[in-house]
């Protein structure tokens, strides 16, 4: 997908979210957010890509067509906007990101929500309710449903809330559109605090599908996984049916959650979320050089590259080329 077309389908979800009151739509803003719009731009934040693959990829520093470069900023500049959505009967909470947002009058106050999490590494939320007043008006709390697509399915399937108190206390709440509801009578310095239960999961397409068939996909959260060559020797080879687990690694890409793993041959899997990939590409093996038809690429970030022993790659359309980083695994 281009990078573009993610920043507009984004801005198009946050109207639906809008317009039907539906949790659905702001599962799917945060996937795109996470997985196709931070995956957008390396970790430096100073190359970017025009398309966005799910084998390896290309990041430019200048492209002849530039739109992306602004697009990119402008959305997620958005960020705060589409934490929240309000109408004048509460507020919907539709991210999950550590911040203190004034939301603007709900039940006639304004209203101040400020959020502590380190979602989505852990699933724990505290969120504190600051009305001017002390005013009636519900809460809607967006319950992730990560079955986004029915062409995907996700195993072990992973919804719902756990723990859901307000001031330490357990609460009664309806679910509506994919919300968990919470009304009552709310006073500055009312907290809430749940969790979003995170796991493993391995995703696989359905069988019609030809570029899926037969492989797998790792995702922890709303995070989309890649393999990458910068951590084992080969990632061509099947994922192994061996459990696969998550683990902080403060110490990888700026501090990131890595899933662990073995390939089928007994040998370690390391997996890195799909934002932070190809950002570790000796500068040898992306040199392009030049701004070849207005396209000025990045060094050590172009994928692209012929191997050196193509017999070493596997077959079909991936053939003759080194391949460095991957979503979708072949399956044992």
């Amino acid at each position: 997908m281009r990078i573009l077309l993610s920043c507009g389908l984004i801005f198009f979800q946050y109207k639906l979210n809008i317009a039907y009151h539906d949790a659905k739509y702001a599962d799917l803003y945060e996937e795109t957010m996470y997985n196709a719009l931070l995956g957008s731009t390396a970790l430096d934040g100073k190359t970017f890509c025009y398309t966005n693959p799910l084998l390896d990829t290309t990041r430019t520093a200048w492209h002849v067509c530039p739109c992306c470069v602004g697009n990119i900023p402008r959305t997620l500049l958005m960020v705060p906007t589409w934490a929240y959505a309000k109408d004048k009967g509460g507020v919907n909470v539709n991210l999950f990101i550590g911040s203190r947002i004034n939301v603007g009058a709900v039940a006639g106050t304004a209203v101040e929500m400020v959020q502590k999490t380190n979602y989505p590494w852990e699933g724990a939320v505290s969120i504190t309710v600051n009305p001017a007043q002390a005013t009636a008006f519900a809460v809607r709390i967006r319950v992730p449903d990560r079955a986004t697509s029915a062409l995907y399915t996700a195993v072990p399937p992973v919804r719902g809330l756990e723990g859901l108190t307000v001031n330490g206390k357990a609460v009664q709440y309806r679910m509506k559109k994919g919300y968990a509801v919470v009304e009552r009578e709310w006073a500055a310095g009312d907290r809430i605090d749940f969790v979003l239960p995170l796991a493993v999961q391995r995703v696989t397409g359905d069988d019609k599908v030809e570029a899926t068939r037969g492989k797998v996909a790792l995702r922890y959260g709303p995070l989309v996984y890649n393999v990458e060559k910068a951590d084992q020797p080969s990632i061509d080879q099947p994922l192994a049916a061996t459990p696969v687990t998550a683990e902080w690694r403060p110490d990888l890409l700026g501090g990131v959650v890595a899933l662990k793993g073995q390939w089928r041959d007994g040998t370690p899997m390391l997996a890195i979320p799909n934002y932070a990939r190809m950002n570790r590409l000796p500068a040898e093996a992306g040199a392009v050089g030049g701004t070849n038809s207005g396209v000025n690429y990045a060094i050590g970030a172009q994928g692209q590259v012929v191997a050196a022993d193509a017999s070493a790659e596997s077959e079909g359309p991936d053939h003759g080329h080194a391949r460095h980083s991957r979503v979708w695994i072949s399956m044992a």
